[in-house]
């Protein structure tokens, strides 16, 4: 394991490496909101978790050990009694002395349980409030930009080359509203936060965010473009949860009702497959629309059965086709209105997108009852999610079976059950239509040293999940019939092997896949830890899928290989206790049937100043890029602004720089300043749209101060 430097008081780097494997498979040039994930392990860094009363949603909730490894735990626990010492944990199957480097500073082993009621002047002395402010920009003007005031001092003119009119004309501001192809607001992203925060007991606070583009206490807000706020208390005797405004309910494997990110995907922890459903929980992040917002508690009817009960009215945004007016009769059914789609990327820029925020109310009722031992569980969950408009889509012989209407109602059962080192676990589920859809998966620990993970999966074609998260190699889980197995081998401390091979077919035709279909996804990587300064891994991946051809040909495209091959190798090295390296190699092969190999390549050096005492922290990257095109993309995880986690996709040609420094000029206060820019060798243009920059550089600033008391 290697030294860490801390954030917080919290080994920062094992939050970066588990989250950069976690999240790999999101992808994509935006940050990506994983702040609660950081929050779960600064606070059992404080209020370590006591492993000899924890759960298996408890220690899951880590995010730093396999489903393998807590199946281990709680078996030899049932066989042995409590753990005396942290030390025991070296007898048990699937468990290092690597792992537990790695869980020690937020794990615990008590003798006796921790009081669990405190009293308000405890509360108050030993709860958390945190503020946070933060300022996104990008440097350069694109397209959708043509305000004259403009931090640089540069006016902006129409696509006809004549200066704006003075926006402090009504007429002017009324006429660049009604264009579409204009931003209504500045170039400046606005986040704030307030949270307060007692052990894992209690959580108040709000959230409040404006995107770049946005309107800012002016024309259509009169405030942040997206306001959240939340109230969440746990553990109040037989009220083992209480959430009201904003909150995520997660249950089973994400088949019947899961809302928020899930972790457990294709990725180098090949055993990581499970779903591992916290419940409710308090909601912080920035997506405007994958929330709950409303009110929901868990309930102990005895000391085994737990009942939730869960409600959310909320509008969301949507391509409407038709609204009724006031002008309508009233005989008008509000069923009447008509959208297309969901929008989900939280964008109100331009008054087009202006039109279709909030357009549509969506309802959501439901329940999950849970029957818990400690080694095994079973629970069922129900959900019926309403609009007050009906989604009639565009339909194509491919999307002809997925959901349309007004109304959808999700039920299913889960469960999860431990015998000494082996875990089964699955979920089954039907939507209102007849629509089935299941999974179900094995983990073992087959000795100290090899554990191995199955999942099998069977979506019909017509299961309707508007809010299902599950295991799939499609972005929703339906259509699609796969079994996935892994493999993880440990034959010494300093060496680690994990593999994967997944088998999908897709019974019903796909978005550019005009006939059923299927392929492989397979990886390997191994790990060398010679010392505890030096990590180094190399890893392959194939995939393998079907794709209408390319090329142009008469009566129906027909389906061609789609193959893809990355190649990456990786060191770190701890060159003192205050600085780190990073190194990777990073290349990548595109095929599509007969059309030219496509090839990506990416390497880059990162240096990581943190030094235990110091009010300064520095990070830098430079990075080398060349792709044939968007398809042979790489994506790269990047150091980025406590809170927020960026993996970006690297392409064209170019050189990637960033630079990031953290300054602590007073106790607990914490300063961010972040810049970084890509500049490309073989584009004059960047993007499109009003997104595009004139130019062959693209560069942003972020600066962020939190205050904690």
């Amino acid at each position: 394991m290697l030294a860490l430097a801390q954030v917080d008081g919290v080994p920062r780097d094992v939050i970066e490496q588990r989250i950069e494997a976690a999240v790999e498979q999101l992808g994509g040039d935006n940050d990506v909101d994983l702040s609660n994930l950081f929050q779960v392990l600064v606070d059992h860094y404080n209020d370590p978790l006591d492993l000899n009363r924890a759960d298996a949603q408890d220690l899951s909730a880590l995010m730093l050990l396999n489903d393998v490894q807590v199946s281990s735990l709680l078996s030899h626990i049932q066989r042995n009694g409590r753990l005396l010492s942290i030390y025991e944990l070296q007898t048990i199957n699937g468990w290092d002395a690597a792992t537990i480097n790695l869980i020690r500073p937020f794990v615990t082993v008590r003798e006796s349980q921790l009081g669990a009621r405190a009293s308000f002047k405890e509360i108050m002395k030993q709860a958390t409030n945190e503020i946070m402010l933060r300022s996104t920009m990008n440097i350069e003007e694109r397209k959708g930009f043509m305000d004259r005031s403009n931090p640089f001092g540069r006016e902006y003119t129409d696509p006809g080359g004549e200066p704006l009119p003075d926006f402090g004309n009504t007429g002017a501001r009324d006429s660049l509203r009604a264009n579409s192809k204009v931003y209504l607001g500045s170039p400046f992203r606005v986040y704030t936060r307030y949270r307060f925060r007692y052990r894992q007991n209690i959580s108040f606070g709000f959230t409040a965010e404006k995107d770049e583009g946005e309107e800012f206490f002016k024309g259509s807000q009169s405030s942040y473009d997206f306001l959240s706020a939340h109230l969440f208390v746990r553990d109040l005797g037989r009220l083992k949860a209480v959430a009201i405004g904003d909150y995520s309910a997660q249950f089973g494997q994400g088949l019947t009702f899961w809302n928020g990110l899930a972790f457990a995907a294709k990725s180098s922890f090949s055993l990581n497959v499970k779903r591992n459903a916290v419940g409710l929980a308090p909601y912080t992040s920035v997506n405007e629309n994958l929330f709950m917002r409303g009110a929901a508690a868990t309930f102990a009817l005895s000391r085994k059965l737990e009942l939730t009960g869960f409600f959310s009215n909320k509008r969301i945004d949507a391509n409407v086709s038709t609204i009724p007016t006031a002008n309508d009769s009233l005989d008008t059914n509000i069923q009447d209105a008509v959208f297309s789609s969901f929008i989900e990327d939280g964008f109100h820029r331009t008054a087009s997108e202006l039109n279709k925020k909030d357009a549509i109310g969506e309802q959501v009722i439901g329940g999950h009852l849970r029957w818990k031992e400690r080694a095994w569980s079973i629970g069922a969950t129900a959900a019926r999610v309403d609009y007050d408009a009906t989604l009639t889509r565009d339909l194509k012989p491919y999307n002809q079976f997925e959901f349309q209407g007004a109304g959808n109602t999700t039920m299913g059962a889960d469960w999860n059950v431990i015998w000494r080192s082996i875990t089964w676990f699955g979920e089954a589920a039907r939507s209102s239509n007849g629509g089935m859809a299941m999974n179900t998966g094995l983990l073992a620990a087959l000795d100290k040293r090899v554990s191995m993970s199955l999942l099998f999966r069977d979506y019909g074609r017509d299961f309707h999940g508007l809010y299902s998260v599950a295991f799939a190699e499609s972005t929703n889980p339906w259509n699609e019939r796969g079994l996935f197995t892994g493999l993880e081998i440990r034959p010494n401390r300093k060496w680690q092997i994990n593999a994967y091979v997944d088998q999908f077919r897709f019974p019903w035709l796909r978005y550019l896949t005009n006939a059923p279909s299927g392929g492989t996804d397979w990886l390997a990587q191994v790990n060398w830890r010679p010392n505890r300064q030096v990590e180094i891994y190399a890893r392959v991946r194939q995939q393998v899928r079907s794709r209408n051809t390319a090329f142009d040909v008469s009566g129906i495209d027909p389906l061609v290989p789609l193959q893809q091959t990355n190649y990456r190798v990786n060191v770190s090295a701890k060159v003192s206790k205050s600085l780190s390296l990073r190194t990777r190699i990073e290349t990548v092969d595109f095929q599509r049937g007969s059309a030219p190999l496509q090839h990506g390549f990416l390497m880059y050096q990162d240096l990581v100043h943190r030094p235990l005492r110091s009010p300064l922290e520095l990070t830098a990257r430079f990075a080398l890029f060349e792709s044939g095109g968007y398809d042979a993309r790489v994506y790269a995880y990047e150091n980025d602004l406590i809170g927020v986690f960026s993996i970006p996709a690297y392409y064209g040609r170019g050189i990637r720089w960033y630079g990031m420094a953290r300054l602590t000029p007073l106790r607990r206060v914490d300063v961010w300043i972040r810049y970084g820019a890509w500049i490309y060798r073989d584009q004059t243009v960047i993007s499109s749209g009003l997104q595009e920059v004139n130019g062959p550089v693209r560069s942003d600033l972020k600066v962020q101060l939190r205050y904690q008391f």
